[in-house]
């Protein structure tokens, strides 16, 4: 085999295990009233102006109410604007996790986005988990 042969073989294989490599955005936060821990985790990290790919997971799983339902809400606190989209939690089937569909950013900057838990069954249960971050 020859010298070329074996080189460009040997960076499509080097250029391959460099290019398997994904950026996976996590933040983890315990909710006001101390009810749940949850974990926010992004497929990439966040993006001006594309559909985010994030799943919320809820560690406090035995005390979910069975009809928990979450609203998602966001925004610029310091543009006053909220987001420009309209996101929704969709439960995945996995106790205590959601998939945020629908989720958007329209600038870099400083951005809150919120989640508010309701049970009709289990009025105390309600409780809101907000992370704060900069794009």
């Amino acid at each position: 085999m020859s010298t070329k042969w074996l080189t460009l073989i040997l960076s499509l294989l080097l250029a391959g295990c460099y290019g398997s490599h994904t950026t996976v955005w996590e933040r983890q936060q315990t909710s006001d009233k101390a009810l749940y821990q949850a974990e926010l985790t992004c497929a990439t990290l966040p993006t001006v102006g594309v559909f985010q790919d994030c799943v919320l997971r809820l560690d406090n799983t035995p005390a979910l109410p069975s009809d928990l339902l979450i609203a998602v809400d966001g925004g610029m606190p310091s543009h006053g604007h909220g987001l420009p989209t309209a996101p929704q939690a969709i439960p995945t089937g996995k106790p205590g996790e959601f998939r945020i569909d629908g989720l958007k950013y329209s600038m870099p900057g400083e951005w809150v986005l919120g989640f508010l838990l309701h049970s009709a069954l289990v009025p105390s249960a309600q409780d809101k988990i907000v992370f704060w971050f900069t794009l």
